[in-house]
C-alpha cells in the first residue's frame, strides 16, 4: 500500500467504537467497558493522521500550515456547531451555580486543554460527570494537543522522515512504558484516564503500522486467524471490563492491539470480517461517527437533568436520537465544508476557524457573567434541592462490610464506654446515618452502625448477587457479636420488599426477580416471601432473647430519583408522579403487615414510616422543599431528621 485511499472497513471499525461508547454513556448495564471505543478512535486516528503525514515527508512536500488547514476542515465547524448549542441549552436548562462548571469545560474544550481541566478538577466515572454537558471533549483535546505538536517536532526536526519515524517509536515506547510502569505515582486512577501522556502511545501504535506497511512487513498468514483475534481483542473488552479496572493499563493493550490487527489485516478482499466491517450499514455508521461522538454525550446528560433516570426505552431513543444527530452532522456540516480545496482557500479555512472560536469565546463570557450574577431565592430553593442528589453523608464509603466491633464505625455519644446500642442493615441503614449518629448523641448512648450493601440483616441467606459472600460472612460477624453482647438497643432497617418480594430495584413490581441463596450460594427453592418469613423469624428470636429490637418498617420508595423530580418540577413545571398510599400498600403491603406482625408478637418496638410519611393518602417526598431522599430511596438529611423523630419517640409510634 502506498498510499491512503478510502478503505471502508476502517469506517466499520469506528462504527464500532462509536456505538460501544454511546451504549456505555447511555448505561446499558452489559457494556460496562464500552469507553474502550475512545481508544480504537485514538489508533485510527494515529493510523491515518501519521500516514498522511509520512507520505508527504517521503514526497518532501509536507506542509505544517496546510496540515492544520485540513484538520480545520475536517473537525472545526462541526464541534463549533455542537459546542455553541451546547452552552445555550446549558444556560437555559441548569442553575446559576452549575455555570461556572460549563464555563470551565467549555474553555478547556475550545482551547483543547480539557483533559487536564477534568484530570485536575472530577474523574471521568464519578457522578458529578454525568452533570458536565463537556465531559466527553477530553479525547478531542488529547487529539488536538497531538496535531498541534507533531508537525512542531517535525519542522525543528527540519522535516526528516527517519526523525519522525523515530518519533513515533520514541513516543509509543515512552507512553506505554508510564502506562504500564508508573502504577500511581504519577497520576491517580481517576486521573490517569484524562492523561496526554498516558495516551499519546496509542496514536502513535497507529503511525507505526502505517510506517510498517510501507516498510513491507507483513504479519504470516494464517487464514482468518488475525482478524477474528483483532475483532474479538476489540469487542471482548466491551462486556468484560469496568470502572474498577486501572485504565489505561496493561487491559488497554486489548482493544489498541485488536485495532492494530485489523488495520493491518481486516482487507474486505482477503476474508470475510474485512467484508461485515466494509458493508454499507457499517462504513455509514463509521461516516457519522464523528458527529455522533460530539453530540451523543450533551444528548444525555440533558436527558438524564430533565427526566432522571434512564429506563431502557429513553436508553434506545438516545442511541438512535445519537446517531441521527451524527448523521445530520455529516450530512449538513462535515460533508459541505469538506469540498473546501485547502490549497486554494487555505487563508479562508483559517479565517473560519477564527470567526468560530470569537463566537465560543464570546459565549463562554456570557455563560461566565451568568455563573456570577447576584443568587436570588428562587436561585436559593433551587439549589437547595440539587443539593440533596446523590448527597450521601460524608461517611457513606467508610462503613461498609466491617467484619467486627473493633472495626464498626462508632456513632453518638463521644467518650470511652460501653456500646449501648448498634445500628444493622443494608445501604438503607448506611444512609440513615446521621439519624442514629444524632440518636445517641441526643440520648447519651455510644453505639456502632454496621452495614452491607444489597445485604438485609438475615441470618444464614442473601440475595443473589456480586457481594453474597461478603454479606452472608458479614450477617454472621454481627450475629456473632450479639450472641456474647451485653443487652443493647439493636435497631434493624433495610429495604425489606427489596428481599421479601424480590423485587429487582424500585421501579419494579415484579416479585421473586432477585432470588435468594444460602449459605452454600444454593438458590433456594419457594418465593422469596416464603423464604423470607422464617429467616426473619430466626433473626428476631436469635437476637431478642438478649437484647432490646426496634425493627424500622419499610420506607416508602419512588420509582425515581426524588430530588431529581423535584428540580425539573421546579424548574420546568414537570409533574411529579405522587407515591400514594394504595400505590405503597400494593407494592409493600404484605410486607409491611409481616414484619410488624413477626416483631410486635416478640414484644418488639415497630417504627412505621409509612405512618407518618403517607397519613394523608399522599407519600411525603419532602419537608419545607427540601427532599427526603438523595436518590429513590436512601434517606438525605430531611429524610434522617424525621428517622431522628421516630427514634426519639417513647414507643407509641407504631404500626398496630
Amino acid at each position: 500500500m502506498h498510499d491512503l485511499s478510502y478503505r471502508k472497513e476502517l469506517d466499520g471499525l469506528r462504527a464500532i467504537a462509536v456505538v460501544s461508547v454511546i451504549l456505555f454513556h447511555v448505561g446499558f448495564p452489559s457494556m460496562p467497558g464500552g469507553y474502550v471505543g475512545v481508544d480504537v478512535f485514538f489508533v485510527l486516528s494515529g493510523y491515518l493522521i501519521c500516514g498522511q503525514t509520512y507520505l508527504r515527508l517521503a514526497e518532501a512536500r509536507y506542509s505544517a500550515t496546510e496540515f492544520f488547514a485540513r484538520r480545520i476542515r475536517r473537525l472545526s465547524t462541526a464541534y463549533f456547531a455542537c459546542f455553541l448549542v451546547t452552552a445555550l441549552v446549558a444556560h437555559v436548562l441548569f442553575l446559576r451555580e452549575d455555570m461556572a462548571e460549563v464555563f470551565a469545560n467549555l474553555i478547556g474544550s475550545i482551547t483543547f486543554t480539557n483533559n487536564y481541566n477534568l484530570l485536575f478538577s472530577q474523574g471521568y466515572f464519578n457522578q458529578d460527570a454525568h452533570e458536565n454537558p463537556f465531559l466527553h471533549t477530553w479525547s478531542l483535546s488529547i487529539e488536538e494537543q497531538f496535531y498541534i505538536g507533531l508537525p512542531i517536532l517535525i519542522l525543528l526536526t527540519r522535516r526528516s522522515l527517519k526523525a519522525f519515524v523515530i518519533l513515533l517509536i520514541v513516543m509509543f515506547v515512552v507512553s506505554l512504558a508510564l502506562v504500564l510502569l508508573s502504577g500511581q505515582r504519577i497520576y491517580l486512577q481517576d486521573q490517569r484516564f484524562f492523561a496526554t501522556s498516558f495516551r499519546i502511545w496509542e496514536l502513535a501504535l497507529g503511525g507505526l503500522v502505517f510506517v510498517a506497511q510501507q516498510r513491507g512487513m507483513r504479519l504470516p498468514q494464517i487464514g482468518p486467524v488475525w482478524p477474528l483475534l483483532g475483532l474479538a481483542l476489540v469487542i471482548a473488552p466491551v462486556g468484560w471490563i469496568d470502572d474498577s479496572w486501572t485504565y489505561p493499563g496493561w487491559i488497554t493493550l486489548a482493544p489498541t492491539v485488536g485495532t492494530a490487527l485489523l488495520v493491518a489485516t481486516a482487507y474486505p478482499s482477503q476474508g470475510r470480517t474485512g467484508r461485515v466491517l466494509a458493508s454499507p450499514p457499517m462504513a455509514y455508521v463509521g461516516r457519522i461517527s464523528y458527529g455522533a461522538y460530539l453530540w451523543h454525550w450533551p444528548l444525555i446528560v440533558f436527558v438524564t437533568y430533565l427526566w432522571g433516570a434512564l429506563g431502557d426505552e429513553i436508553r434506545t431513543i438516545l442511541v438512535l436520537a445519537s446517531l441521527g444527530l451524527g448523521a445530520l452532522s455529516y450530512h449538513l456540516i462535515e460533508t459541505p465544508i469538506r469540498r473546501i480545496d485547502v490549497r486554494v482557500h487555505k487563508g479562508k479555512l483559517y479565517a473560519m476557524f477564527g470567526v468560530q472560536t470569537a463566537v465560543l469565546l464570546a459565549v463562554a463570557a456570557f455563560v461566565l457573567h451568568q455563573s456570577n450574577r447576584e443568587e436570588t431565592e428562587a436561585d436559593i430553593a433551587l439549589q437547595k434541592i440539587k443539593g440533596e442528589i446523590g448527597a450521601f453523608h460524608p461517611e457513606w464509603d467508610t462503613c461498609w462490610n466491617k467484619m467486627g466491633i473493633e472495626d464498626y464505625c462508632r456513632i453518638g455519644a463521644e467518650g470511652d464506654g460501653p456500646i449501648e446500642y448498634i445500628a444493622w442493615g443494608d445501604s438503607m441503614t448506611n444512609s440513615a446515618y446521621a439519624a442514629y449518629d444524632a440518636y445517641g448523641k441526643e440520648t447519651g448512648k455510644r453505639g456502632v452502625i454496621a452495614t452491607s450493601a444489597a445485604c438485609a440483616p438475615l441470618p444464614d441467606v442473601a440475595r443473589d448477587y456480586g457481594g453474597t459472600d461478603i454479606c452472608l460472612t458479614f450477617n454472621k460477624g454481627v450475629l456473632a457479636y450479639l450472641e456474647t453482647a451485653p443487652e443493647l438497643e439493636v435497631f434493624l432497617l433495610a429495604r425489606w420488599t427489596y428481599y421479601a418480594e424480590g423485587y429487582d430495584d424500585q421501579r419494579s413490581n415484579t416479585p421473586n426477580e432477585a432470588p435468594i441463596v444460602d449459605a452454600t450460594g444454593q438458590q433456594l427453592p419457594g418465593t422469596n416471601f416464603e423464604i423470607f418469613v422464617p429467616v426473619f423469624e430466626k433473626l428476631l428470636d436469635k437476637i431478642g432473647a438478649r437484647h432490646k429490637v426496634t425493627v424500622v418498617n419499610l420506607w416508602p420508595v419512588a420509582p425515581y430519583s426524588v430530588p431529581v423530580a423535584m428540580l425539573r418540577n421546579a424548574r420546568f413545571g414537570t409533574r411529579i408522579d405522587p407515591i400514594t398510599l394504595e400505590i405503597f400498600n400494593n407494592r409493600g403491603g404484605r410486607v409491611v403487615e409481616y414484619v410488624n406482625t413477626a416483631a410486635t408478637s416478640r414484644g418488639m418496638r415497630v417504627i412505621a414510616p409509612h405512618e407518618t410519611l403517607c397519613a394523608s393518602g399522599t407519600c411525603i417526598l419532602h419537608d419545607n422543599g427540601v427532599p427526603l431522599y438523595v436518590d429513590q430511596t436512601h434517606l438525605g438529611q430531611a429524610g434522617n431528621r424525621m428517622l431522628l423523630e421516630m427514634l426519639l419517640d417513647d414507643g407509641t409510634t407504631s404500626a398496630n
